[in-house]
C-alpha cells in the first residue's frame, strides 16, 4: 500500500507486469469501493429507517430508486470520463486530463442540478404510481432532500473516475470509507435525534446521504488541488471546452441510455408492478434489493476491469488475451455469485429478518430470496460479457437487446403477470425477470463466443472509450506475453 498512498511518486502510465487474476483484481477493486460506497448508504438507510418502521424504510429506498433513474443518463455518461483521461494519461498528455476532468465536473454538476425540477412534483409522481397516501407522503419528503445532493454526487462520480483513469485508486477508496462513515453518523443524528438534533427520520436519512457525498467529493477535491498535483494534471484548468464535451457525450451517450433504459425498467417493475400486490410486498421487494445490490456491485467492479482490459490488449494486437481476461473475469464473478446466491437461499429467513418483523412481509421476502438466489449467475453473466463488448467497442446492438428485454419481459411481463394472473403474487412478475436475466446472459456470451467483436477497428479518437487501461508491449503480464 505503500507505493498507493506515495502521492508524488514519479508518473508511468504503464502497468506493472502481474498474474492475470492479481491484475483484474487490482483494477476491479477500486470500482467497486467507489460504487459499494453509495449503495452501502442505501443500505445503511433502509436498515436504520427499519427501526422506526417498515413503511419508512420502504419510502427511503423507493425514492432512492427514483432518484438514481433521474441520475441514470449523468453517471453512464460520466464513466466516460474514465476512459478519456486513462487515453491522455497513456500518451503523457497530462494538461488533457485535468482538461477532462472539469468537462465532467461541469456536465455532471448542470446535469445534477437540472433534476431539482423534480421538488414541486415529488407528491404527485409517487401518488401516480398508486402508492397509499402515506407512504406517498413519506418518498416525497426523501426525494426532496436527495435531488438537492443530485449535482454533488455527479460531481464526486466525476472526479473518482478521473482518479480512476491516472491509477490513483487509493483516494477512491479513502473517499468512499470517508462517506460511509459519515453517512452512518448523520443517519444516527438525523433519524433518531441524539445529541439534541431533531428526529427527522425519513428526511434526515436522505440529509445523511447528501452530507456523506459531499464529504466524499471534498476528500478527493483536496487530493488534486493540491498545487503540486495540479501543477502536474492541469487540474486548475476549470474552462468549458466544447469540443471535450462532444468527445465526452458521443462515447458516453450509448452508456447513459443504457443505465437509463434499466434503471428506469427496475424503477417501474418495484414502484409499479411490485407495489400493486400492497406495501407488504413493495416492503418485501424494497429489502430484497438491497441484497441484491450489495451482491452486484462487486461484479460491476470486475465487469469495469474487463472492459479495461479487453481494451487494453485489443490495442496491444492480443486479442487471445482479451478473450481471456473476459473469461477470467467470469469465473471470478461466477463464484462470487454463485455464493451469494446458495446464501440468499440458505439464509432467506434470517435477511428477511434483518430488516422486518411483520409476518407478511417475512414470507413474501422468502420466496423473493430464492429467485435473488436463482438470479445471480445470469446478472453475473450480464455483467462481465457486456463489459467484456464494450471493450471492443460493441456497444449498440447489446444496449438495443437490453433495451427491447427488460422492458418487454420485466416490465411488460410484470404487469400482465401482476393483471391477469395475481393468484400467484410476486411469484409471476419475478418469474419473468428471471427468465430476462437468463436470456439476456445467454445472448452475451454467445455474442461474444461467436467473436464478432475481434474485426471491430475504432478511429483513434475513439479508441479511448473501450481501452481504458493504456495498451503498451512492455505492461503485459510476463506469464502470457
Amino acid at each position: 500500500m505503500a507505493d498507493v498512498l506515495d502521492f508524488d511518486r514519479p508518473l508511468n502510465p504503464d502497468l506493472p507486469s502481474r498474474r492475470p487474476l492479481a491484475e483484474l483484481l487490482t483494477l476491479a477493486a477500486p470500482t467497486i469501493a467507489q460504487m459499494a460506497s453509495y449503495t452501502l448508504m442505501q443500505f445503511a438507510d433502509t436498515w436504520m429507517l427499519s427501526i422506526v418502521g417498515d413503511l419508512e424504510a420502504t419510502a427511503a429506498g423507493a425514492a432512492g430508486m427514483v432518484m438514481f433513474c433521474m441520475l441514470g443518463f449523468g453517471f453512464g455518461v460520466l464513466l466516460v470520463v474514465n476512459t478519456l483521461v486513462s487515453q491522455s494519461f497513456g500518451r503523457t498528455d497530462y494538461a488533457s486530463t485535468g482538461r477532462y476532468l472539469w468537462q465532467g465536473l461541469w456536465f455532471g454538476s448542470a446535469f445534477g442540478l437540472g433534476t431539482i425540477v423534480l421538488f414541486p412534483f415529488a407528491d404527485g409522481i409517487f401518488l401516480a404510481m398508486g402508492h397509499e397516501p402515506r407512504l406517498a407522503g413519506l418518498e416525497a419528503q426523501y426525494l426532496r432532500v436527495v435531488v438537492l445532493g443530485g449535482a454533488v454526487k455527479l460531481a464526486s462520480t466525476a472526479m473518482g473516475q478521473f482518479l480512476l483513469g491516472i491509477h490513483r485508486p487509493m483516494i477512491v477508496f479513502l473517499a468512499a470509507v470517508a462517506g460511509v462513515a459519515v453517512n452512518l453518523l448523520l443517519n444516527w443524528l438525523l433519524i433518531y435525534g441524539n445529541w439534541g438534533f431533531p428526529a427527522m427520520g425519513v428526511a434526515g436519512a436522505a440529509w445523511g446521504t447528501n452530507g456523506s457525498v459531499a464529504v466524499e467529493l471534498l476528500v478527493m477535491l483536496a487530493y488534486v488541488w493540491r498545487p503540486r498535483f495540479a501543477a502536474q494534471f492541469n487540474t486548475r484548468d476549470w474552462h468549458p471546452r466544447w469540443a471535450m464535451q462532444k468527445t465526452m457525450l458521443r462515447i458516453g451517450l450509448p452508456a447513459g441510455c443504457q443505465l437509463v433504459a434499466d434503471v428506469g425498467a427496475w424503477t417501474v417493475f418495484m414502484t409499479v408492478v411490485i407495489a400493486g400486490f400492497g406495501t407488504a410486498a413493495f416492503a418485501a421487494n424494497n429489502f430484497a434489493f438491497r441484497y441484491m445490490h450489495v451482491s452486484f456491485m462487486p461484479a460491476i467492479g470486475v465487469g469495469a476491469a474487463v472492459t479495461a482490459l479487453v481494451g487494453r490488449y485489443i490495442g496491444a494486437g492480443r486479442l487471445d488475451l482479451a478473450e481471456r481476461r473476459a473469461h477470467l473475469g467470469f469465473a471470478v464473478c461466477a463464484v462470487y455469485m454463485l455464493a451469494c446466491g446458495v446464501f440468499f437461499f440458505v439464509c432467506r429467513h434470517a435477511l428477511v429478518a434483518f430488516f422486518s418483523e411483520d409476518p407478511e412481509v417475512q414470507r413474501i421476502g422468502e420466496v423473493l430470496m430464492i429467485f435473488l438466489a436463482a438470479y445471480q449467475i445470469f446478472d453475473a453473466m450480464f455483467i462481465v460479457y457486456v463489459g467484456a463488448l464494450r471493450g471492443a467497442g460493441d456497444t449498440l446492438v447489446p444496449v438495443v437487446v437490453q433495451g427491447v428485454l427488460v422492458w418487454l419481459l420485466v416490465v411488460g411481463g410484470g404487469l400482465l403477470a401482476a393483471r391477469y394472473a395475481p393468484q400467484y403474487g410476486v411469484s409471476g412478475p419475478w418469474t419473468l425477470t428471471t427468465i430476462f436475466g437468463a436470456v439476456l446472459g445467454i445472448y452475451l456470451l454467445v455474442r461474444f463466443q461467436r467473436g464478432r467483436w475481434k474485426s471491430i477497428r475504432l478511429h483513434p479518437e475513439e479508441r479511448g472509450f473501450d481501452a481504458v487501461v493504456p495498451a503498451s508491449a512492455s505492461s503485459l503480464p510476463e506469464a502470457e506475453a
